[in-house]
């Protein structure tokens, strides 16, 4: 695979977690190409990754391909895609991009993934930007057959989350550069900086930067205007069943799920309260 000439910046992350945000926020940085989901686009090739991984190989050739024909020399991309099994293929392959793991509440999130029908296994959004419980390398829970819409969707947020502390993992042996991060943090101009610093990248005029990212903050990025209703009443029972059914497979995982800063206080009680 051909080497990338540019300062990679990758996410990995779920769906509505403020991708679309982030985007914007990272044009203030000169010499930055700043873009969501562009062509080559991860979305269409993962229903074909998901049944064979060697297809991400051909996919990524492309993709850098692409990446090394652009005029600016640090290149950011929010996809929430590429870590769903892109990003393994791209390491094996020897290239290390920045990471920046993108976190928002898990509950939030599923709820945002049920509104849009982005579900896992059973619609077309999901084939295309969600993981499959039945594909290898995902985050294994059992008669993923057996879970409502809800479920998959909270499962799919578990497992970006899987997929994160998987990706930790590999750079922390390899001493390599990620942060872990919220789009609310983003709206802190300093912090901003401090993302972009850690990356390498920079600004020419600070002024005009923060002007930029004050106008940026201060508007509604890619809202859901999908109608479909959450049954709110049995989320923490319906999460606490997907929660039961990883454990059996990944109970050291469990522990880091329950012990975050994105799971809902009402599982965590309810936990404590069967356990008691």
């Amino acid at each position: 695979m051909n080497k990338p000439k540019k300062n990679l910046i990758f996410t990995v992350t779920h769906g509505r977690t403020g991708t679309t945000m982030l985007t914007e926020v990272f044009k203030i940085f000169s010499d930055t190409l700043s873009v969501h989901e562009p062509e080559p686009n991860y979305a269409t090739a993962l229903p074909k990754v998901k049944e064979d991984p060697r297809h991400a190989l051909v996919f990524l050739e492309r993709k850098i391909k692409e990446i090394n024909s652009t005029q600016h020399s640090n290149y950011v991309e929010t996809s929430n895609v590429f870590g769903k099994g892109f990003l393994i293929p791209l390491l094996r392959s020897g290239i290390f991009p920045n990471l920046i793991f993108l976190n928002r509440d898990f509950r939030e999130t599923a709820k945002s993934l049920y509104k849009r029908g982005s579900t896992p296994m059973r619609t077309q959004r999901g084939a295309h930007f969600s993981a499959d419980p039945r594909a290898p390398g995902s985050l294994p829970i059992f008669s993923p057959d057996t879970l409502s819409d809800y479920q998959l969707c909270y499962w799919g947020v578990l497992d970006s989350y899987f997929r994160q502390l998987e990706a930790k993992n590999i750079y922390d042996q390899e001493d390599k550069k990620y942060c872990w991060v919220t789009a609310d943090a983003f709206h802190d101009f300093d912090f901003t900086m401090s993302i972009g610093h850690h990356f390498g990248l920079e600004v020419k005029s600070h002024d005009s930067a923060k002007a930029l990212h004050s106008k940026i903050t201060t508007q509604h990025h890619n809202p859901n205007v999908n109608k479909r209703e959450v049954d709110q009443a049995n989320l923490t029972k319906e999460e606490i069943a997907v929660i039961d059914r990883i454990a059996f497979f990944k109970p050291l995982f469990i522990d880091e799920v329950l012990s975050s800063d994105f799971i809902s206080n009402h599982v965590i009680s309810e936990i404590s309260n069967h356990n008691n």
